[in-house]
């Protein structure tokens, strides 16, 4: 006899090669892993440390000033220097816009990566990173394109150009994405 639940047929759900259990348990594990997504590679010559460095004071801004004398040192590409009381970097958030802007990008994926569990076409650590290597690409995309605030005339100068978080593209390449079971 078929049991019928709002045109389910209860037999078919609960078949020997129904793939619920799968499904379920696929569920079960996406409470199991993170991503974590952000500066997490060294590059070149440039330590992790140093780069995580360079990000924060991106993010939040900050504001330098002397320890070891009346003035900061500020050497300049034609091996000049200027000498500074005090460097003002401006907050250019390129993680938090990277996830905030993209917000809806990251929702679409993982809405479609919960309906690849269900048809069995992805399982839980594929939708994380699915997810992860998203939000590494918004990321990337900030750094690129983020214009605002503008380079100081000074660092125009030394950088030859007014592209506030790129210079030589280290900060590009130090994003990286890992999936963490937990």
């Amino acid at each position: 006899m078929d049991i019928q639940v709002g045109g389910l047929n209860l037999d078919d759900l609960f078949s020997d090669d129904n793939r619920f259990p799968e499904i379920k348990e696929e569920f079960r594990k996406l409470n199991h892993y993170m991503v974590e997504v952000g500066v997490m590679k060294p590059v070149g010559n440039k330590s992790l440390a140093f780069m995580q460095m360079i990000a924060t004071v991106n993010e939040f801004g900050a504001e330098i000033y002397p320890k070891n004398g009346p003035y900061l040192i500020v050497p300049m590409r034609d091996g000049t220097f200027y000498k500074l009381k005090h460097v003002k970097i401006p907050e250019r958030s390129f993680l938090r816009d990277g996830v905030d802007l993209g917000m809806h990008k990251i929702v679409s994926c993982v809405e479609d990566g919960l309906a690849g569990i269900m048809s069995g076409d992805m399982t839980a650590r594929e939708l994380y990173e699915a997810v992860g290597l998203l939000i590494e690409q918004r990321i990337k995309d900030e750094i690129v394109l983020k214009t605002s605030p503008h380079n100081a005339a000074l660092t125009i100068e030394n950088k030859g150009k007014d592209d506030p978080l790129v210079d030589t593209g280290a900060l590009h390449k130090s994003i990286g994405v890992k999936v963490i079971e937990i």
